[in-house]
């Protein structure tokens, strides 16, 4: 069986986050909505024969609302390719941001 990796957001990267107004599904606009990688595994899926990072995003109402420890307003899931290679460009963490950014209403996310 494959080994299945597993990172938790605070122990991995802590000072990495997107800002961006973003509507929930229960229709709520989160006017500086801030977006954060909470955990992350690394999954082989053996019909593609390659890596996959499924991670999840908690999506609080801002920074402050995180920082005063509040629950997220939601929370969503992606599944990406990942490079494991020595030539990706930065750790999995950081390739999640950047797909992150990629998907419809991240794209003019700005960095935290």
């Amino acid at each position: 069986m494959p080994f299945t990796g597993r990172f938790e957001g605070p122990t991995v990267v802590k000072e990495m986050a997107l800002v961006k107004q973003i509507e929930s599904p229960s229709g709520v606009t989160l006017e500086q909505g801030y977006h954060k990688i909470s955990e992350g595994h690394l999954k082989w899926i053996e019909n593609k024969r390659r890596w996959y990072l499924k991670y999840t995003v908690e999506h609080y109402y801002d920074r402050t609302a995180r920082k005063q420890k509040k629950e997220p307003v939601f929370m969503s899931e992606y599944l990406m390719k990942i490079n494991l290679t020595d030539e990706a460009d930065g750790n999995p963490i950081a390739q999640a941001y950047e797909h992150l950014k990629s998907m419809e209403g991240f794209e003019e996310a700005g960095d935290i």
